[in-house]
């Protein structure tokens, strides 16, 4: 089942709220003229009464004396269409009938009646006016309230019907005004329609309402968020193919040797070479699923208080094969025993690794890696230093860079440094290559802001 358009349902519910007011003021109008109309009504009545009182008064003085009794003429009136049926009663001072129209055959009224009352008869409702003048005379006016209703009707319909016919319209100005309203959105769909694969221009829409300007923004940032993920994905697919490349290749070649070496030592010795090669694939594969995560944000959701010496430990600890089998003198200093920082765990243990790991394997065998640790008034400042063949002035900005090896064949610097640089920049931290104070080698110092 399909989605009701937006515009469709816009419309309806505008046409609907519409139709709610409407009906209700039509009401209120209808009701309202209707009071009026009964109150000019019975105006005119009771105006009729007194004109009629004047002009019985004088055509009777001289044809029924006070003390003689006539006979109540019936008068006819003849009746246009269009008049409204009006009939009226005429009593002298003696309570006698003395004139009556036609088609006003109510009984007589009370001796003391007087003022507005309805009153039905044969069917027919009516309403009454009854006043008694200086000189006695009692007279009663009478409508039909179908009299009234008819004109009532008539007044509606003259001017209801142009509304009727006028709702239409306003229904089709209703959805061209809403069309023209929701135009921006139309206008965003051709545009992101008409986007190319790998843009990252921002999507920008002329007139844009208020209301989908917050909708625009975000996205834009999913946008550009999802540009990101496709670069990282493609980077990261260069760096597995590139970095995956000369591991499994050298790999196959010492299996292949020792297989076809009929020496046991030589065939163990290509066996070795290949689990180290293996090894170097293990740690390559680590390295970019590292910065895989720290690139993609995986690292940057949450801070958290992490303590820097048992980082460095841990990591130490984790080392501790690698160390032993060149027979390195690594030196840990620190000014505390714990070391706060609010920060990121991953990171920073990816940084605290990849750091003393590179040193480690630049290093001689029997070398010296020291790793230093320091809590400073306005930052925490850390240093790991080697006394291995370091790395060329003129090649240091380059080492970041995703796969530089700063000039060295020994397995390292391909992916450590760039992943130590992300960890840097999560944390708004600086760092530096520079000589260590072994006289030769490397020392990297990292200063990290603190709160």
């Amino acid at each position: 089942m399909s989605s009701p358009s937006l515009l469709r349902r816009v419309t309806v519910w505008a046409i609907l709220a519409l139709t709610a007011a409407f009906i209700p003021l039509v009401l209120l109008v209808n009701q309202r003229a209707l009071a009026a109309m009964d109150v000019v009504a019975d105006g005119h009545l009771a105006q009729a009464a007194k004109v009629l009182g004047v002009v019985i008064e004088q055509d009777t003085a001289a044809a029924c004396p006070p003390d003689t009794t006539c006979a109540a003429p019936v008068v006819q009136v003849d009746r246009l269409r269009s008049e409204p049926d009006v009939g009226f009663q005429a009593y002298d001072p003696q309570h006698r009938l003395v004139m009556i129209s036609a088609n006003f055959n109510l009984p007589h009224p009370d001796a003391g009646e007087e003022g507005f009352r309805d009153e039905t008869f044969d069917g027919q409702r009516w309403r009454l006016y009854t006043v008694r003048n200086s000189k006695g005379w009692l007279l009663r006016i009478g409508e039909r309230y179908d009299t009234r209703k008819d004109v009532t009707q008539q007044v509606l319909l003259e001017y209801g019907v142009p509304v009727l016919i006028l709702l239409p319209l306003l229904a089709a100005l209703v959805g061209w005004s809403i069309r023209r309203g929701l135009s921006p959105i139309a206008a965003l769909t051709a545009l992101l329609a008409a986007r190319t694969p790998g843009s990252r221009t921002q999507v920008r829409v002329e007139g844009l309402p208020i209301e989908l300007r917050p909708l625009v923004d975000t996205l834009n940032r999913q946008l550009e968020r999802l540009e990101d993920a496709l670069e990282r994905e493609a980077a990261f697919n260069a760096d597995v193919a590139h970095e995956l490349r000369t591991p499994l290749a050298a790999t196959v070649i010492h299996l292949e040797s020792a297989r076809e070496q009929a020496d046991p030592e030589r065939a163990a010795a290509g066996l070795r070479s290949a689990q180290d090669s293996l090894n170097r694939l293990g740690r390559r594969v680590e390295h970019i699923l590292a910065l895989s995560r720290l690139e993609a944000g995986a690292a940057s959701h949450e801070r958290q208080p992490l303590d820097l010496v048992a980082i460095a430990i841990g990591v130490i600890e984790e080392l501790a094969p690698l160390i032993d089998a060149k027979d390195v003198a690594l030196g840990f200093e620190c000014d505390k025993s714990s070391i706060v920082l609010v920060g990121h765990e991953v990171a920073m243990t990816s940084m605290f690794r990849n750091l003393i790991e590179n040193a480690l394997r630049y290093v001689q065998h029997g070398g010296r890696v020291d790793v230093s640790i320091a809590a400073l008034p306005k930052e925490i400042f850390i240093e790991i230093a080697d006394d291995g063949p370091g790395i060329p002035e003129q090649r240091r900005e380059h080492v970041f860079e995703r796969f530089s090896r700063g000039g060295s064949s020994e397995h390292g610097y391909g992916v450590g440094l760039s992943i130590v640089r992300r960890a840097v920049q999560l944390h708004d931290a600086r760092i530096e290559l520079g000589d260590s104070g072994f006289g030769t080698g490397l020392g990297v110092r990292v200063h990290v802001p603190t709160p």
